[in-house]
């Protein structure tokens, strides 16, 4: 257009943008074989391992990320500092926690269930690094285990 131009162009109106469709479920044999290897699946998704579309991975990564699963680990780890703290059962078969390590993150965790609550989105990497602690037995979380609990909570955080 030339800058001399003086007339006058119509703006016509335009139409907002469709919302994004909401992905489709994942097959049922992934969804089960995502279920299946939840373990290993997580183990993968934690060092940043690839979803193809379609595959269980990928249904593992959307089951990861739901609002349900959201709010099963921030219970989780609500129960692991109320454990500590001494309010658990009395008798339990669950490995002994690590009381020291976890007093001594207990901001890093209370922030952690803050995020898992909030409205924004969490990345899949985020949650398996989360799952991934939990369930190791031999990681910083429990009594015999080794590691930086705080170093790889702030890692999960981070992920979030």
């Amino acid at each position: 257009m030339d800058m001399s131009d003086n007339s006058v162009h119509q703006v016509l109106p335009t139409r907002p943008a469709p919302a994004p469709a909401a992905p489709a479920p994942a097959p049922l044999l992934a969804r089960v074989v995502a279920r299946v290897k939840a373990g290993s699946f997580d183990r993968r998704i934690a060092v940043g391992g690839p979803a193809p579309a379609g595959s269980a991975l990928a249904a593992h990564c959307a089951r990861l990320t739901s609002r349900k699963e959201r709010e099963s680990l921030a219970r989780a780890l609500r129960r692991v500092v109320q454990d500590a703290r001494g309010r658990g059962p009395l008798m339990s078969s669950r490995v002994p926690l690590n009381t020291r390590n976890i007093a001594a993150a207990e901001d890093l965790i209370d922030a952690i269930t803050l995020r898992l609550h909030s409205p924004r989105p969490v990345s899949a990497r985020g949650m398996a690094r989360l799952r991934t602690l939990l369930a190791d037995g031999t990681g910083p979380l429990y009594r015999y285990g080794r590691g930086d609990l705080t170093g790889r909570l702030g890692a999960a955080l981070a992920e979030l």
